[in-house]
Formats: C-alpha cells, structure tokens, sequence
C-alpha cells in the first residue's frame, strides 16, 4: 500500500514546488489616492486633523494601514503650502509614488 502512495505524494510535493518556482515577481507599485481637498484652507488656530488617504496594490489589495504620513502643518502659524507626505511600501518592496497634500493656513 505504501508503495503505491509514495509515488502519488512524490508528484503531488514536486508540483507543488514548481507552482511556486512559476510566478512572477511582483513589480508594480500600489497607488495612493488622497482623501478631501488637495491643496487645502485650514482655518487658523484649529487643530489640523488630516482627512488622510488611502493605498491599493493589485497584488496586496488594500494596504491603507501601511501608509506613513509626514505632517508638517502648524496650525497656529499662518502660511502657504504646507506639506503633508504620504507612503507606503507592498509586500515586495515596490514603493509608492510619494503623494503631497498642500494645506494653507488662513484666518477667515
């Protein structure tokens, strides 16, 4: 009995192990999609709460959660073009294009 499951197992292992060695390296990176307004007036003297964005790759699905954010807007300090930087990285490696909120700081 054993003699005739060995070489069952044996092809079922080996292809298998060909399956893996038959996909293709994942190259494409995910795409970021920027939530609200882009630039955007925040009202001097409020606290600045980014509406944030969102990240998809075709291989990952939804890897929002991976995004890392760089906020350098001063809501007390009124100006122009204030930068919010957004990345994230798949499972392969591949990095996002990095994406660029500009938020302005107004009294209005």
């Amino acid at each position: 009995m054993l003699k005739k499951i060995f070489p069952l197992i044996f092809i079922l292992f080996v292809g298998m192990l060909m399956n893996q060695g038959c996909k293709e390296k994942d190259n494409n990176p995910p795409v970021i999609t920027i939530l609200g307004d882009n630039p955007l007036t925040h009202q001097l003297g409020e606290p600045y709460v980014d509406p944030g964005a969102t990240a998809y790759d075709e291989e990952d699905g939804d890897i929002t959660g991976k995004i890392e954010i760089t906020n350098f807007v001063d809501p007390n300090t009124q100006g122009y073009n204030y930068h919010v930087y957004y990345n994230v990285e798949d499972e392969a490696g591949n990095k996002a294009t990095e994406a660029i909120r500009i938020v302005n700081v107004l009294q209005f």
